[in-house]
């Protein structure tokens, strides 16, 4: 199927390179309704419409979905499970391990895999980066999402990426100038007004 561009505010031929499948699109669909359910009484992310959550959340971690590599993914400071969630669902063969040091969001999130069929790939863990979680794991691919400076997330995640892993980091465009000064590859995209571009930050290991 093609990409429903229309769904996500997208002009026709826009959008990211992926599979899009109705078990997809079901599944997106839910996810945003049980974060907006839990969004009322906890407060997990400040998105209160289904508009904002399908563009500044699902759209935006959908880009990733053709720079994963292998076939285990680590998010690091995974909030609400952005991107973490939404690759497991897009990526069904992705083995996904979900790290957050809030223990309120890793509740939504052991939910959320529950809700959403994904037990038997995808685990939430409390804890932080770089201060004993997961110690000795490694994976093919680490996401760190706005957790400090461009160099501070690079440190937090390399302990992490096995050997030729990759490791995604989903930015502004003003960090686009220090990733360059790093010698680092940068993908760039577009989300509908008002969110504009964005950057995807690659670092092979």
């Amino acid at each position: 199927m093609a990409f429903p561009h229309q769904k996500f505010g997208l002009p026709p031929g826009a959008g990211p390179d992926i599979s899009w499948t109705p078990g997809l699109a079901a599944g997106l669909d839910a996810l945003s309704a049980e974060l907006l359910r839990w969004n009322k009484t906890h407060n997990l992310t400040g998105h209160r419409d289904e508009k904002s959550v399908a563009i500044d959340l699902i759209l935006d971690s959908l880009f990733l979905v053709p720079y994963i590599k292998g076939g285990s993914l680590l998010d690091i400071g995974s909030g609400a499970g952005f991107p973490g969630l939404v690759l497991a669902l897009a990526v069904p063969e992705l083995a996904v391990t979900l790290l957050e040091a809030r223990a309120k969001r890793v509740s939504f999130l052991k939910h959320a895999i529950r809700a959403l069929g994904l037990e038997t790939r995808t685990r939430a863990i409390l804890g932080r980066a770089g201060e004993g979680a997961l110690a000795g794991e490694t994976f093919a691919t680490v996401t760190c999402r706005a957790l400090g400076g461009v160099q501070e997330s690079l440190d937090l995640a390399r302990p992490y990426a096995e050997p030729g892993g990759r490791i995604i980091l989903p930015r502004g465009r003003k960090d686009q100038a220090r990733a360059e000064e790093l010698g680092l590859t940068v993908a760039a995209y577009r989300l509908p007004k008002p969110y504009g571009e964005r950057i995807l930050i690659l670092a092979d290991n």
